[in-house]
């Protein structure tokens, strides 16, 4: 795949974005020093060439009574035509909202909300019903939260921005039409107030105070846009990281220094068989070790780790989730 090279200014609007991608063009403008004609022209071409795949919105999935769940699948004896029906179950049949494929310790992870144990094993028993004998071993892990920074490599900045998703379940205090203005938001983050108010049936006004209070009541965390790093030379890798002498300190330190890095993208901290994962993105394998053999040196408690390096995700939707 060829790759697309950044200038200046593409940096620029894709740092906007990142941070917030239902900003309008002219506060983009603003910030960056040139018209709300170039960022238009900017961001379309970014999306013509298959940079930015997507405009989405990050809902927190606790505030709906929902746990997160991830499989991590070993496959044996897999063609690519069994890979693509399985694919396609996972997404259209399950409608699993994250499935990514991968290679190293894993072949592909999934992950979902369910509101117990019991609805999530109504999950695993179909998927192992079908594909069984293609699963040669995984892993299930509940995930406690995960914290999401801006990829501040996009344009060398300092500046940290996070969100959690996660935390302690709580009952859904929205109605049918907040639902409504969700589901539009979290497929296109970028959708014009007037179309949204047009499709819930509502006033620009009605639709604007209703998502300021779901903004405020911690629903929607943020607006964000999603990349095909393969188009800028990058790699996305996942460890799993294993903790000798665990305690709530440890993790609060090693997290302190990783969130400092630009390469980081997640942390997610998952009651299973490790202690907490990272997601990086990076220029290729031997950066996401380097990275790794630092941490392991700087933070002795580290007793292992094992990782991954993600080839395709297909797509998150929030609303999916729920």
């Amino acid at each position: 795949m060829e790759k697309y090279t950044l200038d200046k200014l593409d940096r620029k609007i894709l740092s906007e974005l990142e941070l917030n991608s239902r900003q309008s063009y002219p506060k983009i403008a603003k910030k960056c020093r040139t018209s709300k004609e170039v960022v238009n022209y900017r961001v379309k071409n970014l999306v013509k060439n298959g940079v930015i795949i997507r405009f989405f919105t990050e809902i927190n999935l606790a505030k709906f009574g929902l746990q997160i769940y991830k499989i991590y699948f070993q496959f044996q004896n897999l063609t690519e035509e069994k890979e693509k029906e399985m694919y396609s179950y996972f997404t259209q049949e399950l409608g699993i909202p994250w499935v990514i494929s991968c290679s190293g310790k894993y072949d592909m992870i999934i992950s979902f909300g369910a509101k117990d144990v019991h609805h999530f094993d109504e999950y695993l028993t179909r998927i192992m019903d079908k594909f069984s004998e293609y699963i040669l071993n995984k892993e299930v892990s509940a995930t406690s939260f995960f914290i999401t920074y801006n990829r501040k490599w996009i344009n060398n900045s300092h500046i940290i921005k996070k969100t959690t998703v996660g935390g302690k379940l709580e009952q859904p205090s929205i109605d049918e039409l907040d639902y409504k203005i969700l589901a539009y938001l979290s497929d296109n983050s970028r959708i014009h107030i007037i179309d949204l108010a047009t499709n819930v049936n509502l006033t620009s006004g009605a639709v604007i105070e209703r998502i300021k209070k779901m903004e405020r009541n911690g629903i929607i965390n943020a607006y964000r846009i999603g990349l095909d790093y393969k188009k800028l030379g990058k790699e996305f890798c996942k460890s799993f990281i294993y903790l000798k002498s665990k305690t709530s300190e440890k993790e609060k330190k090693l997290i302190a220094y990783i969130e400092q890095l630009p390469e980081i993208f997640t942390v997610i901290k998952s009651v299973g068989s490790w202690d907490i994962e990272f997601e990086f993105i990076v220029d290729n394998f031997h950066e996401f070790h380097s990275i790794m053999k630092i941490l392991r040196e700087k933070f002795d408690f580290i007793r292992n780790y094992e990782s991954v390096i993600i080839s395709k995700e297909y797509g998150i939707n929030y609303f999916h989730f729920i």
